[in-house]
């Protein structure tokens, strides 16, 4: 499945920082964990792992849910596997081209 360029962009911007890596890989071992929880893992305020989470949530990695005063997060492995489905067409559709590129790069003399 092809993600549309926007689509994307917005997910490799979404997981394009350090700390929402972090996340990410802290919520794939993990079912669900609160955002105070990954505050204090992250060693991050709270009001600044809201801010990661939020980013995430809009990116439609994460999946949120609210108990009382308390936000759980989770990841939404399927949209996870579309976007790593879609770097991987990147990189096919790339390695089909190589040979083009490498024609077209040489001086008309050669």
């Amino acid at each position: 499945m092809d993600l549309p360029p926007r689509e994307l962009k917005l997910l490799c911007r979404a997981v394009g920082d350090v700390t929402r890596i972090g996340i990410v890989r802290h919520l794939a071992s993990h079912a669900e964990v609160t955002v105070s929880d990954l505050a204090a893992y992250l060693v991050l305020s709270q009001p600044l792992a809201s801010w990661h989470v939020r980013i995430l949530k809009r990116a439609g990695i994460l999946a949120t849910r609210k108990e009382g005063r308390q936000v759980y997060c989770s990841l939404d492995r399927r949209r996870l596997a579309q976007f790593q489905e879609a770097i991987g067409s990147l990189t096919q559709r790339l390695s089909g081209k190589e040979d083009l590129w490498e024609k077209s790069a040489l001086p008309s003399s050669a």
